[in-house]
C-alpha cells in the first residue's frame, strides 16, 4: 500500500508587523491538520522571516482530504517574564484545493493571504507555502533540498509551552480544594461579594491560586453564570485576561426543611480556580491626580485593559462581551499588569453581533445606556464601560461632561491642569510633554467611548490606535459613526 503524505513547505512571510528594537520578539507558524500539530522555529526581529522548513502529515487516502482543512497560524512571540503570544493571522486551506499526484516539483510557491486581526494594520498578511500530496518515500527526511531554496530542516514542532496551548478543561475535586484552602478557612479569604467568597489556595508546588467559591445553588441564575464563566475562560488565553486554572462542580443530596416538611434537594458546589493576583483589584487604587498611582502606571493599566478587551472582541472568531467591566473586575499582578476577570455575565455574540435581553444584570454607572434602558447588547456595550474606567483611572472619579454638564474642552483643560501641577514637580521637560500627550489622548478616548449613541463609539481596535496616537482623538470624533 502506497504511503501518502500531506507536505507543507513553509518558505517565508512578508509584511509582518515590525518589532521594537528593545523587544526580544519573533514570529513562528503553527500548523494544524486533522489534530496533528507542528510549529516552525522562531524567527526573531525580522519583518520578512524566512523559515525554509518542511512538515509532513500522514494521509491514508488523499480523496478524504475534501472534508478536512489545513490551518497555518502566524504568531508573534515576545520573550519576557510573561512570554506573551499574540496572533498575527491565519491561513485556512480547504482540503479540496490541495493538489494531488502527479505534482510538478517545479511548481512555484503560493502566497496565501492571512485572515488577520484588524488591530495589526501593518501586517500585509502573506504567508509563502507550498502544499501538496506526495508518495515519494524520500519526502520527510532531514536536510532534503527544495528547488530554489537552501537546506530544509525537517523538524517537528517543539512541545508547546503551557502558555501557547488552548486552555483545556480541568476538573478539580472538591476534596483537593478543601485541602489547599485549609477547609476554606476564614484566614484564607481574599475577598467576598454577592457571588460568594474567594480564598487563597496553596498548591503542592508552592504556587498560590485564587479559589472562587460560588454561593448556594438555590440562588437563581448562579448555575448559568457559573457555566458562562467556565466556558468563556476556557476559550481565553491572553496576558491581560486572568488565567484559568480549573473548576469544580460536584452535587450532593441534602435533607432540608421546606413548608414544614423535610425534603431532599440536590445541592451543588461550584468553584473556580484562577491565577492569584497579589495586588488585588483596580478599585482599591482609584484616586485623584494628587495621590496614589503615578501616571506611567496608570497609562500601563489603561493600555493593558484595552488589549485584554481586544482579545475578547476580536481574537476569538465570535466576540465575547464582558458586560460587567469595572475596576473591581480588573485584577493587578505584582508588576501592576491588569487582567480582566469575572465572566459570569459575559455573552458570546452571534454573527449579527447584537443581542436583545430582558436582563439588566451589571453595575450601575458602568452599564451602557442602550443596555440599561433597552436590553441591547453589542461590543459597544463594553466600550462604554471601558470609557468610564479610562476616565476614572485618569481622574480618580466617574464624573465626565455628560454627567457634570461641563464642556468637553473645559473638562480636558481642568484635568490636564491638575496633572500638570503634579508632574512638574517630578519629571523633566521631555518626559512632561510625553505624559501630557498621553493624558490628553486618554481623556479624549474616554469621552469618545462614553458617547450615549453607541454607533458613535469606536471599536476596540480603533481605541488602541487612538491611544497610541496613530489616529486622531479630536473630540469631534464623538459625532462620527465608528
Amino acid at each position: 500500500m502506497t504511503t501518502h503524505k500531506l507536505v507543507v513547505e513553509v518558505a517565508n512571510a512578508c509584511g509582518l508587523m515590525p518589532k521594537k528594537e528593545q523587544d526580544s520578539a519573533g514570529v513562528y507558524v503553527h500548523l494544524n491538520f486533522n489534530e496533528q500539530f507542528y510549529r516552525t522555529s522562531i524567527r526573531e526581529k525580522d519583518l520578512n522571516p524566512v523559515w525554509n522548513e518542511r512538515f509532513c502529515f500522514d494521509v491514508s487516502d488523499p480523496s478524504n482530504l475534501r472534508g478536512l482543512a489545513l490551518e497555518a497560524c502566524v504568531f508573534n512571540f515576545t520573550e519576557s517574564k510573561y512570554n506573551s503570544v499574540s496572533s498575527l493571522g491565519m491561513v485556512r486551506i480547504d482540503g479540496a484545493s490541495i493538489p494531488i499526484p502527479p505534482f510538478s516539483r517545479r511548481a512555484k510557491f503560493h502566497y496565501y493571504k492571512l485572515e488577520k486581526s484588524s488591530l495589526l494594520s501593518r501586517v500585509c498578511g502573506e504567508l509563502c507555502l507550498k502544499v501538496y500530496i506526495s508518495d515519494d518515500p524520500s519526502v520527510g527526511t532531514s536536510n532534503c533540498p527544495l528547488p530554489g531554496m537552501s537546506v530544509i530542516h525537517f523538524v517537528p514542532a517543539p512541545e508547546l509551552r503551557e502558555e501557547d496551548r488552548s486552555p483545556r478543561s480541568r476538573d478539580i475535586p472538591l476534596a483537593h480544594l478543601k485541602k489547599i484552602t485549609d477547609n476554606f478557612s476564614d484566614d484564607r479569604i481574599l475577598g467576598q461579594g454577592g457571588f460568594g467568597v474567594v480564598y487563597k489556595g496553596v498548591l503542592q508546588n508552592g504556587e498560590t491560586i485564587a479559589v472562587k467559591k460560588i454561593v448556594s445553588s438555590l440562588v437563581p441564575g448562579m448555575q448559568k453564570q457559573f457555566e458562562n464563566e467556565v466556558y468563556h475562560l476556557m476559550m481565553l488565553n491572553h496576558h491581560n485576561i486572568v488565567r484559568f486554572v480549573g473548576y469544580c462542580y460536584e452535587t450532593r443530596n441534602e435533607c432540608l426543611q421546606h413548608d414544614g416538611k423535610y425534603v431532599f434537594a440536590e445541592m451543588a458546589e461550584r468553584l473556580l480556580c484562577l491565577e492569584y493576583m497579589p495586588n488585588g483589584s483596580l478599585d482599591k487604587y482609584i484616586s485623584d491626580e494628587s495621590s496614589g498611582l503615578g501616571w506611567s502606571t496608570r497609562y500601563k493599566i489603561i493600555e493593558g485593559i484595552c488589549h485584554g478587551l481586544c482579545h475578547l472582541h476580536v481574537d476569538n472568531g465570535k466576540p465575547i462581551i464582558h458586560l460587567d467591566l469595572k475596576p473591581a473586575n480588573i485584577l493587578l499582578d505584582d508588576d501592576m499588569i491588569p487582567k480582566i476577570t469575572d465572566f459570569g455575565l459575559s455573552r458570546l455574540l452571534d454573527q449579527q453581533q447584537t443581542i436583545c435581553t430582558t436582563s439588566r444584570d451589571g453595575t450601575f454607572g458602568y452599564m451602557a445606556p442602550e443596555f440599561l434602558h433597552g436590553g441591547t447588547i453589542t461590543p459597544k456595550s463594553d466600550i462604554f464601560s471601558l470609557g468610564v474606567i479610562i476616565l476614572e483611572v485618569v481622574t480618580g472619579h466617574r464624573d465626565y461632561p455628560d454627567v457634570t454638564r461641563t464642556s468637553a474642552e473645559d473638562f480636558i483643560k481642568i484635568v490636564l491642569d491638575k496633572w500638570r501641577n503634579v508632574l512638574e514637580r517630578s519629571l523633566e521637560y521631555g518626559s512632561l510633554e510625553t505624559c501630557y500627550q498621553q493624558i490628553e489622548r486618554c481623556i479624549q478616548v474616554g469621552l469618545i467611548c462614553v458617547n450615549p449613541d453607541r454607533t458613535k463609539r469606536p471599536a476596540i481596535t480603533k481605541v488602541i490606535y487612538m491611544l497610541h496616537g496613530s489616529e486622531s482623538t479630536d473630540c469631534t470624533v464623538r459625532n462620527e459613526a465608528a
